[in-house]
């Protein structure tokens, strides 16, 4: 069995496109509600009709009992759609960005005909008390938007570390190609033949730089492969 793609990985697609569904969703809700006159989090407050009834539509405060009950609800709802969205694309073997389109919209369609159409009105998002139809359809397509986006991210950030994986792999492998060979055992004639680079090639040394004992027999250009005596050296042994 191969491994799911990126898109597919609810340890990875699965939280990206809940969070990212939930956030776009509650702020283009938050703005179309601001256009109608009422506070930023009516949305929210909304929401919490399933527990306070009609009333919590006419509940402008901003508190935990309905503002943070209504983001916990919506927040919920959101990552269950957002599994619902992985699991289309579980089969999928490339991960493809018209598919990541295909399947956030797709999922968000169907969220929006459960949401109204089979469930019983006690359980729907309540954005209709405080919205117009129209904004609560935009408030759909942004969680498709948002459960797109949550699987194109989960690509990209695959794709970039298999990239950063790949091209470790690569410097590693030249790094051992040019890593120095000194720690292996070699034999003594094999390491005067070829000596370390902090090794002083003594073939390549003069005993005498200076010409105060012995003359440079390349300077000489003659045959003569022993050292000329030089009149110092006379008077040095007399």
């Amino acid at each position: 069995m191969h491994r799911p793609i990126a898109m597919a990985r609810y340890d990875l697609a699965w939280p990206l496109a809940g969070v990212l569904a939930f956030g776009l969703s509650m702020l283009v809700l938050g703005v179309l509600s601001l256009m109608n006159g009422l506070p930023f989090w009516m949305p929210l407050n909304a929401t919490t009709h399933t527990f306070y009834g009609p009333n919590a539509a006419d509940f402008t405060g901003f508190d935990l009992a309905h503002t943070g009950l209504g983001a916990i609800i919506n927040l919920a709802a959101c990552f269950f759609w957002a599994a619902v969205t992985v699991f289309t694309v579980r089969g999928a073997r490339k991960g493809r960005i018209g598919m990541a389109w295909l399947a956030g919209l797709g999922t968000a369609l169907v969220a929006g005909v459960v949401d109204y159409a089979l469930l019983p009105e006690f359980l729907r998002p309540g954005w209709e008390l405080v919205l117009s139809p129209y904004a609560v359809a935009g408030g759909f397509l942004a969680l498709g938007v948002g459960l797109s986006l949550g699987l194109i991210a989960a690509q990209r950030i695959a794709d970039r570390n298999a990239e950063s994986a790949r091209l470790n792999a690569e410097l590693g492998a030249v790094t051992d190609m040019i890593t120095p060979t000194d720690h292996l055992v070699r034999s003594a004639l094999d390491r005067r033949r070829h000596p370390s680079p902090h090794v002083i090639d003594q073939r390549q040394q003069r005993i005498d730089p200076a010409n105060r004992v012995t003359d440079d027999l390349n300077l000489l250009q003659d045959n003569n492969k022993q050292p000329v005596v030089t009149a110092r050296n006379e008077r040095l042994k007399s």
